[in-house]
């Protein structure tokens, strides 16, 4: 199973596990954090640092972070340097929902493709939904 530490600002990881939840049921293997004002790089480092030493897997452990160059994900790519972990941002609740899908059925090469790809699917215009419904499109 690959491991997942799911990062964020504020409560955005939380309420993205907790929608997850919502749908898939809960989920082990799955570690929160968010960064708050006021919290150091440090003690946030210090937290996933614990997280990827828990799972005792770095190989298998994957961090998802909400968007690119903000300090979770530039905490996740201090990670990936020093851990050799995996990460990727950017995540949204169609991401997790694939990854914590398959996670257990495919190895990390294929889970990184597929959740960027479905993240990516994830975005869609409701005005184009419902051009292409009324095959105005």
């Amino acid at each position: 199973m690959i491991n997942l530490i799911l990062i964020s600002h504020g409560t955005l990881a939380s309420g993205l596990r907790e929608a997850a939840e919502m749908i898939l049921g809960d989920q082990s293997q799955l570690e929160v954090f968010g960064v708050f004002p006021g919290n150091t790089v440090e003690s946030f480092s210090e937290k996933i640092e614990k997280a990827i030493q828990q799972f005792h897997d770095p190989e298998n452990t994957l961090i998802l972070s909400d968007i690119p160059c903000g300090t979770p994900a530039n905490t996740a790519l201090m990670m990936v340097m020093k851990h050799h972990v995996h990460a990727l941002s950017g995540c949204n609740l169609p991401l997790l929902i694939e990854v914590l899908s398959l996670r257990t059925e495919v190895g990390m090469e294929e889970l990184l493709k597929t959740a960027c790809e479905s993240g990516r699917a994830g975005i869609v215009n409701a005005e184009e939904i419902i051009a292409e419904r009324l095959g105005s499109k």
